[in-house]
């Protein structure tokens, strides 16, 4: 990771690094199922911020592109529980654990990470129909777009 994540151990990287994939499958599983669709689109939104995020966030999606990331999201979405509701849960737990690691790097990473977080749970949310994305979103999606569990910076 670069410069403003250099006073963060590995497992705080780690949480930030998992973060998109824990917003996607959180907003995935609100409705009480996740679309195939809806995982599907995690990995295509990840792999578009890696050339859209104009910001320090950038460095993160193309960390996490670096890797296998299909397999990445398979396997922190089988680690999240068994029940969509038990993965929304968990992933809920994790976004919040992400708090006091934001803490800890500068405000404005931190507003840049979070609204790039929010832009995954919209496109995630968009994904299970609807036409052009209209109508597609669920009431139980929609209470979670916000990420409510996140701190503000």
């Amino acid at each position: 990771m670069e410069f403003p994540l250099r006073n963060l151990n590995d497992a705080e990287k780690a949480a930030l690094t998992n973060g998109p994939i824990w917003v996607g499958i959180l907003i995935g599983c609100a409705d009480g199922e996740m679309n195939p669709k809806e995982i599907e689109r995690i990995e295509e939104v990840i792999r578009t911020k890696t050339f859209s995020e104009q910001n320090d966030v950038h460095y993160l999606y193309k960390e996490l592109t670096n890797e296998n990331l299909k397999a990445k999201i398979e396997v922190e979405f089988d680690g999240l529980g068994g029940s969509a509701e038990d993965k929304a849960n968990k992933a809920n737990a994790n976004l919040e654990g992400l708090n006091s690691v934001l803490a800890k790097v500068n405000s404005a990473y931190a507003a840049q990470y979070r609204d790039s977080l929010h832009d995954i749970a919209v496109e995630v949310a968009k994904a299970a129909g609807g036409i052009l994305g209209v109508g597609s979103i669920s009431s139980d999606e929609k209470e979670l777009l916000d990420l409510p569990m996140i701190n503000k910076f």
